[in-house]
């Protein structure tokens, strides 16, 4: 007889028939109409999926809770996927672009997106990084220290050329999110609101540094409103008095990112402020607590945003095959037997799905192969790699995961929502090569847009 978790787990696999992105079709899972388990066997296990229609949508669901202000600019926080075949998905979608690196910015241009398309982040900006920045005349460049913006003016000084800059500052509001994932409470992103009067009089002495607005980023995954709302009136209020005292006026406020995504779908069952694998808010919601403050102000600035996981995260599958399985006995330290866990084991591990290890976050999995059957097993999932904690912690029961009792050797398991910093935060752990990624089109036809690591790429960087 089930228990309410595998009931409930059950009733969500049987609403994947009715979501935008999947569908069943001969016992298998479909993604946009394909085929998941026939793809298994085209490509090779693990690999991910995106699909080129999700990230449309989403950019699209976005774009129009920013309806109400015609003027706002989008951003793809890069950092959340830099595989070209995305940036390219999201190019021809026609928003741009953040990037948080050197090669981020290089990946961006390349991939077709202009200078003026480009947004620079980063605590870390070396000398070089901010050369190349400035000499191929990005968008903004969001300054994060005083020592920074030194070597912005130097540097501008030098080449002759504009460098259009936003200041970014900590508003200091918290966030019901996971520790690591805020940026605008006790953090280490940015400068002192205080410091903001100081560094932007500087600026306006710089003969090349244009100081365009001000900027910051309240965190990731964050599941209310209220912290979006309360930061934003920080940022609004600060410039409008700096706009006030220096006699100037703003081109933009940059509000940054933090949509959330909803990892877990079952809300009625969950409370987002206490698990955030709840998104809590949608798009509309962010924007209504963005513009609400901004109209306050100003209704002509310019609001710039910088979202990444709501672009993403609901974009892409992980796919891996079931590579073994094994049942074993737990004893108590006496020697006694505590109980009997079923093993399967996938050939991805945190060294491909690193969120699972680093952030304890949760996934939906489901045996692509045999979705038509009841996942009624519990059972614990295990990686390939020869570390004890290499297993997925974050199941439906504590750290136990529903599949089928037909689940076999062979079968192809799918992470659902796997799309935002998967492969960007991949290793090459127990020298096992960094995965494949295939995009379906939004023509519905499936290709390659990121090879295996080989073992000439993993020994390639050696020098012997």
């Amino acid at each position: 007889m089930s228990d309410t978790i595998t009931t409930n787990y059950n009733q969500l696999r049987q609403q994947l028939a009715d979501d935008r992105r999947f569908q069943f079709r001969d016992e298998h899972l479909c993604f946009e109409g394909v085929d998941l388990d026939a793809l298994a066997r085209k490509y090779p296990t693990p690999f991910f999926v995106f699909s080129e229609p999700e990230i449309v949508r989403n950019i699209r669901e976005i774009e129009q809770a920013f309806a109400a202000h015609a003027n706002t600019k989008t951003f793809f926080a890069s950092k959340t996927c830099s595989v070209m075949g995305v940036l390219a998905a999201i190019r021809d979608a026609g928003i741009c672009a953040e990037a948080n690196s050197q090669f981020e910015v290089r990946k961006c241009l390349e991939i077709g997106f202009s200078g003026d398309q480009i947004v620079f982040n980063g605590v870390v900006k070396k000398p070089a990084d901010l050369e190349y920045a400035i000499d191929n005349e990005l968008y903004l460049i969001n300054v994060d220290s005083l020592y920074e913006l030194d070597h912005i003016d130097r540097i501008s000084r030098k080449l002759k050329k504009v460098a259009n800059v936003c200041v970014r500052v900590e508003p200091n509001v918290p966030s019901a999110t996971h520790a690591e994932l805020v940026t605008a409470f006790h953090a280490k992103s940015g400068l002192d609101l205080e410091q903001a009067e100081e560094t932007c009089r500087r600026i306006l002495e710089m003969p090349y540094v244009h100081l365009r607005g001000l900027h910051m980023h309240v965190g990731d995954q964050v599941p209310e409103a209220e912290p979006f709302a309360k930061a934003t009136k920080v940022l609004v209020d600060e410039s409008r008095r700096l706009e006030e005292v220096l006699g100037i006026k703003f081109d933009l406020i940059n509000v940054g990112g933090g949509i959330p995504v909803p990892y877990k779908y079952d809300e009625k069952n969950g409370d987002p402020l206490k698990d955030n694998m709840y998104a809590g808010i949608t798009a509309q919601d962010f924007a209504d607590a963005v513009i609400g403050e901004v109209h306050k102000w100003r209704t002509d600035v310019q609001i710039c945003i910088e979202p990444g996981r709501k672009v993403t995260g609901s974009a892409a599958v992980l796919l891996t095959e079931v590579a073994c399985e094994k049942r074993k006995t737990n004893y108590d330290v006496n020697g006694n037997v505590e109980c009997h866990v079923e093993w399967k084991f996938v050939d991805a591990g945190y060294s491909v799905l690193s969120d699972s290890q680093h952030f304890d976050w949760f996934f939906y999995v489901y045996n692509a192969s045999r979705i038509s059957a009841a996942h009624d097993e519990y059972i614990k999932l295990a990686g390939p790699l020869c570390d004890g904690g290499d297993y997925f912690h974050m199941g439906v029961k504590g750290e136990e995961f529903l599949l089928p009792q037909s689940t076999a050797p062979g079968d192809i398991v799918a992470f659902l929502d796997a799309g935002a910093y998967s492969i960007e935060s991949q290793t090459v752990y127990n020298n096992r090569p960094r995965t494949a990624v295939v995009m379906i089109d939004n023509a519905g036809n499936d290709r390659l847009i990121r090879r295996e690591d080989t073992y000439q790429d993993m020994v390639g960087y050696d020098i012997y």
